[in-house]
């Protein structure tokens, strides 16, 4: 007989009664303006990482895949992330144009799930942000392919080591880019004690925003 699944009793940490509630009445106009205010709260209540998102994307044929990655900033009209164009999600990005991210932070029992258009950053954007980065990550990010199989730990590490101990600058590989996720839906979800939990949807229309209040 197979063993019979636990069931969680759900209980959400009430470690943001000094939080502003979300309502709907009162949330800015640009939901990126508040996502970012979400981050910083988050980071206030402990959250050491809190820019460490799900990325959700798709094939052309409809089968999905997820992995966590690091947001890197918040702009007026876009998130940002950096990967190899190369890997699983960089080849569904670039085939679908489009993405998903969701992250949620247990410290102040807040989440948010955004949707959006995929928008690449040029060679000259991707030059200057890799030239911007740490040297040992650019060397991580020239020796390292995501999700190719790994025939030669040692070769590669000898060619990290290389790269860091040369004088010489490191060019940022062809695969390397930066890219933009260009939200057209966002959803803040906030838990309450009785289980009534807030949620407030965006949704993007033309160059403007519309937002409501929606069913948790």
């Amino acid at each position: 007989m197979a063993k019979s699944a636990s069931v969680a009793t759900v209980v959400f940490p009430r470690d943001n009664d000094a939080l502003e509630r979300l309502d709907h009445r009162a949330v800015p106009r640009n939901p990126l303006d508040l996502f970012d205010g979400w981050i910083a709260d988050a980071r206030d209540h402990g959250a050491g990482e809190a820019t460490y998102v799900t990325l959700a994307t798709s094939s052309p044929e409809g089968v999905p895949s997820s992995r966590t990655v690091q947001l890197l900033a918040v702009e007026e009209d876009a998130l940002v992330f950096t990967t190899n164009a190369d890997s699983r999600k960089g080849r569904e990005m670039t085939a679908t144009g489009r993405a998903a991210v969701s992250v949620y932070w247990e410290q102040t029992s807040r989440s948010v799930n955004v949707t959006g258009v995929v928008a690449w950053a040029d060679d000259d954007e991707s030059d200057a942000l890799f030239a911007a980065e740490d040297r040992g990550v650019q060397a991580s990010r020239t020796v390292s392919f995501h999700g190719e199989p790994l025939r030669d730990e040692a070769e590669q590490l000898t060619r990290f080591r290389a790269l860091l101990a040369s004088g010489e600058p490191i060019a940022r590989p062809a695969h390397w880019r930066w890219f933009r996720i260009v939200p057209d839906a966002v959803t803040f979800w906030e838990a309450v004690p009785e289980a009534l939990n807030l949620r407030v949807h965006y949704r993007r229309d033309g160059r403007d925003w519309t937002s409501q209040a929606v069913q948790s």
